[in-house]
């Protein structure tokens, strides 16, 4: 893919996720898509996710500990099949409902249109910190 495309499709793909349009989200995946999640536990989507069914499961471990209230683009940088994107998050945390926000940069390699590779990237302490708060109730 050209640079441009590569970007135009990276963009799109976020603004259907940004829109909650996930049956959009998993096809824009190819089928044996490697999707990596920097981190360890206690946070249940890290690691490595293999396939859109691992993905899936992916974003069923994200919303059973919190839900994504914002999702903020800065920038997407493209050159050739990959991309870089430069992003702000929000999340509301179950069990206490407070709100956190991070921020996060994704690494995607495409393959015939499709996102064939994913990475992500944040501060994994800051997210166990909170998350640590949320399930106590004590100050991180």
């Amino acid at each position: 893919m050209t640079t441009e495309a590569t970007r135009t499709t990276i963009a799109a793909l976020y603004d259907s996720y940004r829109a909650g349009d996930m049956p959009a989200v998993m096809a824009g995946l190819a089928e044996d898509i490697a999707w990596l999640s920097a981190g360890e536990a206690p946070l249940p989507w890290c690691g490595r996710w293999r396939g859109r069914e691992g993905v899936s499961a992916y974003f069923t471990a994200l919303a059973g500990i919190c839900q994504v209230t914002a999702y903020d683009i800065e920038r997407i940088l493209a050159d050739g099949d990959w991309a870089t994107v430069l992003a702000s998050i929000r999340l509301r945390y179950h069990a206490d409902g407070s709100e956190c926000a991070y921020t996060k940069v994704d690494v995607l390699r495409l393959d015939g249109g499709r996102v064939a590779e994913f990475r992500e990237y944040y501060d994994t302490a800051a997210m166990e910190r909170d998350l640590g708060r949320a399930n106590t109730g004590r100050p991180g």
